[in-house]
């Protein structure tokens, strides 16, 4: 019975998941130029032109999304949705890994899907984050729930820790929540075992900045060539580090009164102040009192309950994914690259999310009383009815009434002129010439991160075309951009 439950309950997940991923994955409107980088990264990959190590242009985020993509534009080619399955595949593998992780810390399977339906069933601007191909997304939780699994073996989990604090910064967290968890349990690592820990750890990290230094940082040849070694992504990452406290608690005020709110569909925004186009709103203060109330009520009853006289695996799991959701808010008032002024920048705060499912896995781990359990389900079900009915509504709109896809439009109208060179704007070169499928190699008027696409375009200036934003005055007019021919 209990199998069959669990059974069900990942095929339920793994749906929700696919009905939130799919606006993002099978339209092409939210891809960017640093989305489009990584699509390009795994083009070369694919056609065995260039090793991207890390995200090209830049000394951090090692290029794990193109290596996975790999496989897919074989498949497939070169396309949005390929670039984006894997990703969407472990959207749904975190989901079921987390139910069944939960269950096998004692939790009914229902009750471990309804603790996470906050990963689950994201709102539209969460989903989206979820998916976004610039170098990281939803890939760190499939990390912290693999670090879980190897805390017992150290070397493992040394190797896999520096691969994923190189992948993404903030899975770094994952190992004072680790501390957290294991004084929790008392179950230390021994010396022996932290020294094994470091030495694979220290391994890893010395054996890809061997390779970091061979390989240029800049794409394929036939541009200028840049390597670097392995300490500038440290110091990348502490460049935007800020300790001053009136900035920083800015910051922290605005994640919490208005990013939190729109992740979760406690209130009512529009999708395009996250950069989603279509004009449609969603969330719900109905949503935000559903929510609260089943925080509320978690909450309340926790406190009211004796301490557990035997401390548990799973009360230390639940404090492991609460911990790394705690830490990733407090480190997000740290960084200077976020003005308050400006919408929440939500992939920073994608770990979040793993704070109401710890909170929501203790409440049915510790819960005793049947109508207080059912009291909580029935509020976290009403919260996720907004958000599964939110997504519905985005899908609905996107097949009624497509939005319009500039940078699709002007890919197919340069193809179709037998343009092959370019010149424009950073934000739109690289989605240009990714959409094109490199038939048209478009430089980068400012930010480069392709090099041999500058060299190629210099090459062929006398052939290349000039794309900016309207207005145009006498020049001819393509969707969003007039066009100088040369």
């Amino acid at each position: 019975m209990i199998r069959a439950e669990l059974k069900v309950c990942i095929l339920l997940a793994v749906l929700l998941v696919f009905l939130r991923s799919a606006v993002w994955t099978f339209w092409e409107v939210s891809l960017n130029s640093d989305q489009a980088i990584v699509g390009l990264m795994a083009k070369h990959l694919s056609e065995f032109r260039a090793f991207p190590l890390f995200f090209y242009g830049q000394n951090y985020m090692l290029g794990v999304q193109s290596w996975i993509a790999v496989p897919f534009f074989w498949l497939g080619g070169p396309t949005v949705a390929m670039l984006r399955l894997p990703l969407v595949l472990i959207n749904e593998g975190v989901a079921a890994g987390l139910i069944v992780v939960l269950s096998r810390f004692g939790l009914r399977p229902f009750h471990a899907f309804v603790a996470s339906l906050p990963f689950i069933v994201t709102t539209p601007i969460v989903s989206d984050a979820l998916l976004e191909t610039i170098g990281a997304s939803v890939e760190p939780f499939a990390y912290v729930l693999l670090l879980w699994a190897l805390r017992t073996h150290p070397v493992w989990f040394g190797v896999i820790f520096c691969v994923a604090h190189l992948h993404r910064e903030f899975a770094v967290f994952a190992a004072p929540a680790l501390a957290a968890a294991q004084w929790y349990e008392r179950r230390w690592w021994t010396p022996a075992d932290f020294g094994r820990a470091v030495a694979a750890f220290a391994g890893v990290w010395i054996l890809i900045d061997l390779l970091k230094r061979t390989v240029n940082a800049y794409g394929p040849a036939g541009g200028d060539s840049v390597s670097a070694p392995l300490s500038l992504q440290a110091q990348q990452i502490l460049m935007w580090l800020s300790f001053d406290p009136g900035p920083y608690f800015g910051r922290l005020q605005h994640a919490i009164a208005e990013a939190l709110p729109d992740m979760l569909g406690a209130s009512r925004h529009a999708l395009t102040r996250y950069g989603v186009v279509g004009g449609m709103e969603a969330g719900s203060a109905v949503a935000g009192l559903a929510l609260g109330g089943a925080v509320v009520l978690c909450i309340v009853r926790l406190l009211s309950q004796p301490r557990a006289a035997q401390r548990s695996s799973g009360e230390a799991f639940l404090l492991y994914l609460a911990a790394i959701g705690s830490l990733t808010l407090l480190a997000y008032g740290l960084n200077t690259g976020i003005p308050p002024a400006d919408a929440p920048v939500i992939r920073y705060l994608l770990f979040t999310l793993l704070a109401p499912v710890a909170l929501f896995g203790l409440s049915f781990l510790r819960e005793q009383h049947i109508a207080w359990r059912t009291g909580v389900v029935a509020l976290v079900c009403c919260w996720a009815a907004f958000n599964v009915l939110d997504n519905s509504r985005l899908i609905r709109q996107f097949v009624q009434s497509p939005p319009p896809h500039p940078h699709r439009q002007i890919a197919d109208y340069l193809v179709g002129e037998n343009i092959r060179y370019a010149r424009a704007g950073y934000w739109d070169a690289y989605a240009i010439t990714f959409l094109s499928g490199e038939k048209v190699i478009v430089a980068s008027a400012e930010k480069v991160r392709i090099t041999a696409y500058q060299a190629a375009v210099a090459q062929n200036s006398s052939t290349a075309v000039t794309l900016w934003r309207q207005p145009c005055g006498y020049q001819p007019q393509v969707s969003a951009w007039c066009v100088k021919k040369p």
